[in-house]
């Protein structure tokens, strides 16, 4: 199987950035910019999405982790005294600007490897384009992906297929020849529609090997062991 993939797609927080390390405190930030003199509010925008303040973590399978940031806008704005989905969704991405993201394993060898072998690689993520592309540049990466897109880069988000197979039309490869990374049932559940030669799971997110190994060709404990599957 891994003889035919030609294409790599990575599900970008929790696949290539630890998603804890990175989205707990743009969380904090994030809602207290919003809610800055109401701890309640925040308390209430928090569960709303699967963030537990308390303990700096996220449920799994919730908005927080699955779905894209301008459907978590939406339902923050519906509990916003002032703000509508479109500031907030400013405010989102002002806080992404101040937050360090952390990779789960050194990204560089890893992605020069597989361009080496001559796979083609892309990211597929539900955040912002520009930040996914800001990310890549921070840790110096971005110039081995041949393809980023974001939610708002004219796709259907995951978990439809529609990131996979605009990766596909703009790389020229078949589902069949492309391997879906990603820690979220969304990701794998997009990897399914599409029908990707390989779906292949990672535990550097919220879910749990139980959450995703019904979805997974292959669950890894992190991407640093993916050469030994592709």
């Amino acid at each position: 199987m891994a003889s035919q993939i030609k294409g790599i797609l990575f599900d970008k927080d929790g696949t290539l950035f630890g998603f804890n390390d990175t989205w707990a405190s743009w969380s904090v930030s994030f809602l207290t910019s919003l809610a800055p003199n109401d701890h309640d509010l925040r308390l209430e925008m928090a569960r709303m999405v699967g963030f537990d303040w308390d303990t700096m973590s996220f449920v799994a399978g919730s908005v927080a982790v699955n779905a894209s940031v301008d459907k978590q806008c939406v339902l923050l704005a519906s509990v916003h005294p002032t703000l509508d989905a479109k500031a907030i969704e400013k405010v989102a991405f002002d806080a992404l600007q101040e937050t360090a993201s952390v990779p789960v394993c050194e990204l560089d060898p890893l992605l020069l490897g597989f361009k080496n072998n001559g796979k083609v690689l892309g990211i597929a993520t539900n955040d912002f384009e520009q930040s996914a592309i800001n990310q890549m540049q921070d840790h110096n990466v971005h110039h081995h992906f041949d393809f980023i897109c974001g939610y708002d880069s004219g796709y259907i988000p995951k978990p439809e297929a529609d990131m996979i197979l605009g990766f596909c039309e703009e790389m020229k490869l078949k589902p069949s020849e492309v391997a879906m990374i990603g820690d979220s049932s969304h990701d794998l559940e997009a990897g399914r529609k599409a029908g990707v030669g390989l779906n292949v799971g990672v535990l550097t997110g919220p879910a749990t090997h139980a959450d995703i190994e019904h979805l997974a060709d292959v669950v890894l404990p992190d991407i640093s062991t993916l050469a030994r599957v592709v």
